[in-house]
């Protein structure tokens, strides 16, 4: 998979007033929601490069490319651009603890954006990504699932086109195998997750992407 795959992904997740497309290079922008995969460009092309930058500033979003591991960046970093996240595209496994979740309408969008949002400690997005979440919902090709722990909505996870989007635990169940419960759901579907995070979300890797901003 090319970071271009990752394009139509993401694509529901940004705006499209602000997304588009320049030289062959597609980029998203959601301004009001910093999500990481949904504020790039996908790929890298110098001759793209100072429209993509001028279409960011436009909206007050940091310049991004996301490149595959290993393709070449020396301009990137001669321009100032620094590796600031790295993504891998993983196999899914299954788990026991699977039995954990259950799907959930779009009508649950915003306990979605509340584990979410609290997963990655930026509850300021709450609304946002709640909105941007039920859009997304009400495609038929998006599904979402929320696990519990005790009775408790601890953990969830989106997907798109039969891939993992998006997925998080709340930081006081992480390590009581919350994320295992997620993908072993969603599984033998293939899912996204923040370099790290493997620990919590486990998965065999099959690509890594790198996101270079320019802040």
């Amino acid at each position: 998979m090319t970071p271009r795959d990752l394009y139509p992904l993401y694509r529901p997740l940004a705006s499209r007033l602000h997304s588009g497309e320049v030289e062959g290079i597609p980029y998203l922008l959601q301004p009001n929601c910093p999500l990481l995969l949904a504020n790039t460009a996908f790929g890298y092309l110098e001759a793209a490069q100072k429209e993509l930058e001028a279409r960011f500033r436009a909206v007050g979003a940091p310049p991004a490319f996301t490149v595959l591991e290993g393709s070449e960046t020396s301009a990137l970093l001669a321009s100032g651009y620094q590796a600031t996240a790295a993504f891998e595209l993983c196999q899914s496994e299954p788990s026991p603890r699977a039995h954990w979740t259950e799907q959930v309408p779009w009508s649950e969008a915003w306990s979605i954006a509340r584990i979410l949002t609290e997963a990655y400690q930026a509850p300021q997005w709450r609304f946002a990504l709640a909105e941007r979440v039920g859009k997304l919902l009400q495609d038929p090709h998006s599904q979402a699932f929320v696990a519990y722990l005790y009775g408790d909505a601890v953990g969830a996870i989106l997907t798109h086109q039969n891939i993992g989007l998006l997925a998080g635990v709340v930081p006081p169940r992480l390590g009581n195998g919350v994320g295992a419960a997620l993908v072993g759901r969603i599984h033998p579907r293939l899912f996204v997750r923040l370099a790290g995070t493997e620990a919590e979300l486990p998965g065999r890797v099959l690509s890594r992407f790198i996101r270079y901003a320019l802040e």
